[in-house]
């Protein structure tokens, strides 16, 4: 059950630490990607990146990117907000493989408690025969208390597990969808000054 508990104890810290961050850190001000493509399109390059600087969010960091490139080609500018975004994606990932781990642990720990306490179980039973029932069905009762722990633990783990894969696809999306209205907003800008 130790081993059980440690491992539950971990995962809820890394949800916990996931949650929190994708709250406060990652989020970005819903009002950041409108304004600075407002400043874009006016041509004052100087205003948008500040704004982005001062949110440091991967949109912000990767619009500020983009906007850093504005004048080199648009191939140019594109790889550079890529290059960005890949920097974010060990930050958003950060940890979720010790939920991962602990999704497929949990249980087989579980498991293992099972099998010692029927062990224990059996081993009651050779020493005394079933004249202490008790103590026979004490040790299956603790297998099977294991068994459950693991499943519980297990189970938590994989919807949160689900639920911050999802988050961290939404900021993917979130950042992809961005940087192309920044492509849209320079293309817009040269087709007006020609």
């Amino acid at each position: 059950m130790w081993p059980l508990l440690l491992s539950a104890v971990f995962a809820l810290t890394v949800i916990f630490e996931r949650l929190y961050s994708f709250k406060k850190r990652f989020l970005t001000p819903p009002t950041l990607v409108r304004e600075v493509l407002e400043y874009v399109k006016s041509g004052n390059l100087a205003q948008a990146d500040k704004l982005c600087e001062k949110n440091q969010t991967p949109v912000s960091s990767v619009l500020g990117s983009g906007i850093e490139h504005f004048s080199n080609p648009v191939e140019e500018m594109e790889l550079a907000m890529k290059n960005q975004a890949e920097e974010w994606m060990p930050l958003l990932e950060k940890r979720i493989e010790i939920i991962d781990t602990v999704i497929t642990a949990a249980p087989l720990m579980g498991l293992l408690g099972t099998i010692t306490g029927m062990m224990a179980s059996f081993r009651v039973l050779s020493e005394s025969g079933v004249n202490e029932p008790n103590a026979i069905t004490g040790g299956v009762a603790e297998a099977l208390i294991a068994t459950a722990t693991g499943l519980v633990i297990a189970l938590i783990c994989l919807v949160a597990y689900n639920y911050i894969s999802r988050r961290i696809k939404e900021f993917i999306y979130e950042i992809e969808g961005a940087a192309s209205k920044l492509v849209e907003a320079r293309m817009a800008t040269e087709r007006t000054s020609k």
